[in-house]
């Protein structure tokens, strides 16, 4: 069990490390890490390069979770006792790679995307809540790290409803199931999820205290 736990965070891993945002800027001839926020995520892709290389990115990002996910559900996905423990395991390792990638000595975007295709691939209703979360409040208040930061939150609190109430969710031709011996192990990787997302976020949550946060299409200071 160990070892499937580390063989779905190493596959997540190799596939989330893929700097999307980086390659597709050296298509444009441009280092994404020297423009706008030096993010290379589809937010700063979007400013910087203009929508077609940001909606590249954001697909780049999120295919990055679910063929891994795909591979690891594939491959792992039979038994019913650790399918999700597999889609957990993988998802992590997709935005762990995203986030720290080897490519970029081990720096990266803030998983967001990355972990839009977990949650994609985990639940058709919770994509569509996390979509509305990110767009809805980014248009209302003008930034996206606001939508992005409450994605991350709104996350964490539909995975405890899910896993403290013993709920049934994803797909009608894939539904994720645990033994109930990996709750709590699955809570605890759920918080390190949500958790990641909030750190990669801590410059953008000071300047939001601070009332000095770029809105959304301004350039970076």
């Amino acid at each position: 069990m160990i070892l499937l736990r580390i063989v779905c965070l190493l596959i997540g891993f190799v596939f989330g490390s893929i700097p999307t945002g980086y390659v597709v800027a050296r298509m444009y001839g441009k280092d994404l890490r020297t423009m706008g926020s030096g993010n290379t995520g589809s937010t700063n892709a979007l400013r910087s390069l203009g929508k077609k290389a940001g909606a590249l990115t954001f697909a780049g990002d999120i295919l990055k979770a679910v063929i891994p996910l795909l591979i690891t559900a594939h491959v792992f996905g039979e038994n019913a006792d650790t399918r999700y423990l597999v889609t957990m395991y993988t998802g992590l390792g997709a935005v762990l790679g995203h986030d720290f990638s080897p490519w970029l000595h081990f720096n990266g975007g803030k998983g967001i995307a990355t972990s839009a295709g977990v949650i994609l691939f985990t639940d058709p209703g919770f994509f569509g809540l996390s979509f509305v979360c990110v767009v809805g409040i980014a248009l209302l208040s003008g930034y996206v790290s606001l939508g992005s930061i409450t994605a991350a939150v709104v996350y964490l609190i539909v995975q405890l409803y899910w896993l403290l109430g013993a709920k049934s969710f994803g797909w009608g031709f894939y539904p994720e199931s645990y033994n109930a011996a990996y709750t709590a192990e699955l809570i605890v990787i759920a918080f390190i999820m949500s958790g990641l997302a909030l750190v990669r976020h801590k410059a953008n949550i000071i300047r939001l205290i601070h009332g000095n946060e770029n809105k959304f299409f301004k350039k970076s200071r």
